[in-house]
């Protein structure tokens, strides 16, 4: 059943929904260093003098052209071999096509044949952009010869990696030297929402996956799961436990072990999250107190990293 109705995606109308309009990124660009002063204060001073964020935003102010334009800012597009990982049904090729690259090649761990053959048409047609699609683990790209790649990207890809070592050793690979790694990635496990499913039954349930005990989560996830969840909704994923569970200090650790330079990194803070805190204060201190020595307060604010990495 989850299968039958994944395939009915309308890739085409999935890609415009995404689309920000010209005015709107206007002005998000004249907002953007506002914003991001704004969101700063909910951070400690420690974390934002570790990681040092180019930008810190909410859930305005990011949309896809912005991570496009932002995720290409080192890279010649026009030369450029793009690996777009993760790409599930692919309508993502869809908002990197217009940049002209030389090539795109798409991977997934599942076959979505029925809509990458419709979108390898479509984008060869209207933007003469060399596409290719693959079913390939992001461990093992092993079709693709080293130094081979421009700019990996990827989007809600890391946030589901149980074995991110792997993925980002295989992806230093596969880049040219001087390529870039891009990935934008979340809502990370500690945040509001983090298994991609607590808020369900309103606006104080956001960090249940965190506060319930397992019985009691497991009651609150049958009862509001849906009669029907998508492929890749959070019913789903809490279901196969696909979440890698990390806090932003770690990402930054397996990106730098793995041989990536940090080139510039924006923060995302959740604004579920924050409403909570300020709400319910007793309650993030529950927060606070069970995962003292695991995160950080941060970690429960932050629910997405941009991340734009150099290989040497």
């Amino acid at each position: 059943m989850m299968e039958k109705t994944f395939f009915k995606n309308d890739w085409l109308k999935e890609a415009e929904k995404h689309r920000c309009g010209v005015v709107k990124q206007f002005a998000y660009t004249l907002a953007r260093p506002w914003l991001s002063r704004s969101n700063r204060r909910h951070l400690s001073p420690s974390l934002l003098s570790a990681h040092k964020p180019s930008l810190v935003l909410g859930a305005r102010g990011i949309p896809v052209e912005f991570r496009r334009k932002w995720a290409i800012r080192r890279t010649p597009i026009q030369d450029a071999t793009i690996l777009i990982q993760g790409t599930g049904t692919g309508w993502e090729v869809l908002t990197w096509a217009p940049l002209k690259p030389h090539a795109i090649i798409a991977t997934d761990l599942f076959d979505f044949q029925d809509s990458w053959s419709e979108i390898k048409q479509y984008v060869e047609g209207r933007y003469r952009v060399q596409t290719e699609f693959r079913q390939a683990p992001l461990e093992d790209h092993s079709f693709l010869p080293d130094g081979s790649i421009d700019l990996c990207a990827s989007d809600a890809v890391f946030e589901h990696c149980q074995d991110l070592p792997s993925v980002l050793r295989e992806s230093f690979r596969v880049l040219k030297p001087g390529g870039v790694l891009y990935a934008s990635y979340g809502p990370m496990w500690y945040a509001a929402c983090g298994d991609h499913f607590s808020g369900r039954g309103g606006s104080d349930t956001v960090y249940n996956h965190l506060l319930l005990d397992a019985d009691a989560y497991r009651r609150y996830f049958q009862e509001h799961l849906a009669s029907e969840e998508d492929f890749q909704s959070g019913g789903r994923y809490v279901e196969l436990d696909l979440f890698s569970k990390l806090t932003t200090d770690q990402y930054v650790r397996y990106f730098t072990d793995a041989g990536f330079l940090v080139d510039e990194i924006i923060l995302i803070v959740s604004v579920p999250g924050i409403e909570f805190k300020e709400r319910n204060p007793d309650r993030f201190g529950q927060l606070v107190e069970k995962y003292a020595g695991i995160c950080v307060p941060d970690d429960f604010l932050i629910v997405g990293n941009c991340v734009r990495l150099l290989k040497p």
